[in-house]
Formats: C-alpha cells, structure tokens, sequence
C-alpha cells in the first residue's frame, strides 16, 4: 500500500481523533484519523507533528488515515529504551536517591580472625557447660539471640539498599550486649553491613566487651 505525509493540523485529545492535511494537497481534503490508527499508542498525537499513513475507505467511501506513524516515534522508543538500559543497574549494585551506590545484600567471607574469636568464645561456653559451670540455657540464649540479631542486620541491610527507614543503630547494640553479638558479627562480615562506619565498630566491640565481662561475673556472682 501506498504510504502518504503530512502534518496533524487539528488533534482533539479528549475525544482522540483529529485530522490531517497532506504534503501534496492539490486540493485533497484533509485526513481523518483516529487515535486507534497510530503505530505506536504510547506518544499522544499533537498538532504540527509530521507523520506517514496509508489511506482507507470505509463502505460509504470516506477516507481515514491508518497504519500512521510519526517521524518522531523511533526516536522517542530509542530513547526511552536507552533510558531504561540506563536505569537497569548491574545485578551487583543499585543507586539510591542521594545518588550513592550500595551493594546489593550478597555473602562473603568471614575474616580468619573474626572465626577465631567466635570459635574460641563458643569453645568458652562449651567448656564452661560441659564442667558443669554454665547452664546450658546460657548456650541457647546466645544462639538464639545469634540468629535474630543476624536477622535483624539482614533486614537493615535490605533498608539501606532500597533506601528505607533504618533500623536504629542503638537497638542493634542492645541485641549484642544481650548476646547477638556473634551473630552481628557474622552479619557484619558475610553481609558487609556496618563494617566501615568507625564509630559503631567501636560501640560495638565495647558491647561485647561488656557482653563478656557481665558472663565472667555472673560465674562469680551465682558460684558456678
């Protein structure tokens, strides 16, 4: 079929037809078109837009535009497709809205002395509960609060990709020095989550300082 140009001289977007004069008029009446009729539906149709279309008759010999695509459709589709190739971030990575870029929740390796320290304090614990010295609900107790500390970092760490409301970072604390401290520790490092921050490395070591320090006495305090 024949292809025509012209130019959308009259649009009503609210009723979406409208009409089109051609390049090479001699005399022909302009077009009809509907907004059915367009290629590409996405773009609304707008005077002066320049477009392209094959001519159709109806059963009482009307003409209507069909098949009608605009100069400006591959452009906008290139355009957009760039655009979203743009926004499709790397599977490791995503930006949030001040613009930093977070790594997305992942594992990694445990620092060979952070295993160290967790199995030389749950050997502690073990040796203390096998001499008959530590109950051994103070074992259940730091796995439990092991793995909903763990938990709970995972959770803020998926918050902070996805640039929502942070879990406080005094209520992480508090789980460690109540026990959770393994796992944060192990949250910290396989999650890298709250590794770089100085200030809560220290507030956190201090808790497991403090940690250690309120089992030592409770051994002194009951007799164990």
């Amino acid at each position: 079929m024949i292809r025509n140009k012209g130019k959308i001289i009259k649009w009503n977007d609210d009723k979406g037809f409208g009409f089109i004069l051609p390049s090479h008029s001699n005399g022909k009446k302009n077009i009809f078109v509907h907004i059915k009729s367009f290629s590409d539906k996405k773009l609304r149709p707008a005077e002066g837009q320049q477009v392209t279309y094959t001519i159709e008759k109806n059963n009482e010999g009307k003409e209507s535009a069909i098949k009608v695509s605009r100069s400006t459709d591959h452009i906008v589709r290139n355009r957009n497709s760039s655009m979203h190739t743009q926004n499709v971030n790397p599977v490791n990575k995503r930006i949030n809205t001040n613009n930093t870029q977070l790594k997305l929740k992942s594992t990694h390796r445990i620092s060979p002395l952070y295993i160290i320290i967790i199995v030389s304090f749950v050997a502690f614990l073990f040796h203390f509960s096998l001499a008959g010295k530590l109950p051994p609900l103070v074992i259940v107790v730091y796995v439990v609060m092991g793995i909903m500390t763990y938990y709970i970092y995972s959770e803020d760490k998926d918050m902070a990709i996805n640039n929502e409301r942070r879990i406080s970072e005094q209520r992480l604390l508090t789980l460690s020095l109540f026990g959770g401290w393994i796992g944060a520790l192990i949250a910290q490092q396989k999650l890298r989550h709250k590794t770089k921050k100085i200030s809560f490395q220290m507030s956190f070591w201090t808790t497991v300082f403090f940690n250690i320090i309120l089992l030592s006495s409770t051994f002194r305090i009951i007799h164990f």
